[in-house]
């Protein structure tokens, strides 16, 4: 890793030499890119699937700490919030369990994009609760809503309840996310901070964090938190819009890596062929390239991507029409 860390610092002494030679305009779109890229993640970030086992988070704590099992919390195990939402509606309970009952019937309505209704279930768990973490957990939920809806400081307002009450690094990464979004990026990078803090090993935390260092002026930390990240992001989204930053910036052989990554972690695709030809040839590495090149057009033959890039590079390479022709 030390050795991956230092060749990159060599390399952003090259680009941060580049950088200064480019006019602001050109500056101005790279940032502008950049956000660009960073923002693909955005959606994801809402599909919040690891709060099915984050409602027994506070399994051990000191609070008291209640359970309900049922038709409707299986279905809601097994991911089918449709019918978890059906069978939790009409479920019957008292007291504490009927709260804990509502709190998965929030979650199931939020899943199953019923977001009015799961908004109602959140905000009465709020008033009538008062166990903590279940207050926690209606907070966050309707944070998830006030996100869905576009209401991002709302969402910013929720979240910081939930973490007053429980501060976990799923809220405090919701909170980077929040203010990135609205690009107050000096108040981001403090939440992804944290977040590194409590849970090293997350990638897309790392790399947002690297994002709003570039923002903030920080370039060199920049670059060592998004080449840290490459080995740590799981998500499909977030390995491809590291490639683009690094393709962007004429990072190809780091563009690469990244695309491989998501080879060995998904299943092959057009696009990531494509990424992985292209770079290869703007490293001028044909052989790999053609490799590449023939692997996306045995998938799609007329993809519109592959083409056109087959066409702007036969501009230098005449063999390329052997390409697609052998």
């Amino acid at each position: 890793m030390k050795d991956w860390l230092s060749s990159w610092n060599t390399i952003y002494e090259k680009i941060e030499k580049k950088w200064a030679l480019l006019s602001e305009s050109e500056q101005a779109n790279q940032l502008a890119y950049l956000e660009e890229t960073a923002g693909m993640l955005l959606d994801k970030w809402t599909e919040l699937d690891e709060k099915i086992n984050d409602l027994k988070l506070f399994a051990n704590s000191s609070d008291k700490f209640i359970s309900y099992d049922s038709k409707g919390t299986t279905y809601y195990q097994l991911d089918m919030f449709e019918e978890a939402a059906r069978a939790l509606i009409i479920e019957e309970t008292t007291g504490e369990q009927d709260e804990l009952r509502r709190l998965y019937l929030g979650y199931a309505l939020l899943f199953s994009e019923q977001l009015e209704k799961a908004k109602e279930t959140f905000l009465y768990l709020i008033q009538v609760s008062y166990l903590p973490y279940l207050k926690h957990f209606a907070f966050v939920g309707l944070g998830c809503v006030q996100t869905r809806e576009q209401r991002i400081e709302d969402a910013i307002v929720s979240f910081q309840n939930a973490n007053q009450l429980t501060s976990t690094s799923d809220v405090v990464y919701n909170l980077g996310i929040c203010y990135f979004s609205n690009e107050a990026f000096h108040l981001a990078k403090e939440y992804f901070g944290k977040c590194i803090e409590q849970t090293p090993e997350d990638g897309e935390a790392l790399f947002y964090f690297g994002c709003c260092q570039w923002e903030t002026g920080d370039r060199d930390a920049a670059w060592s938190s998004w080449t840290t990240s490459i080995h740590l992001l799981d998500s499909k989204e977030a390995l491809m819009s590291l490639a683009y930053v690094c393709e962007w910036h004429g990072f190809h052989q780091v563009a690469v890596h990244c695309y491989k990554r998501v080879q060995e972690k998904f299943l092959e695709s057009v696009n990531v062929l494509h990424g992985i030809a292209w770079n290869y040839a703007l490293l001028g590495d044909k052989e790999n390239a053609y490799r590449a090149f023939r692997e996306a057009l045995f998938l799609d033959p007329n993809n519109a991507n592959v083409c056109f890039s087959l066409n702007w590079l036969r501009q230098s390479w005449p063999e390329v029409s052997e390409w697609t022709t052998s």
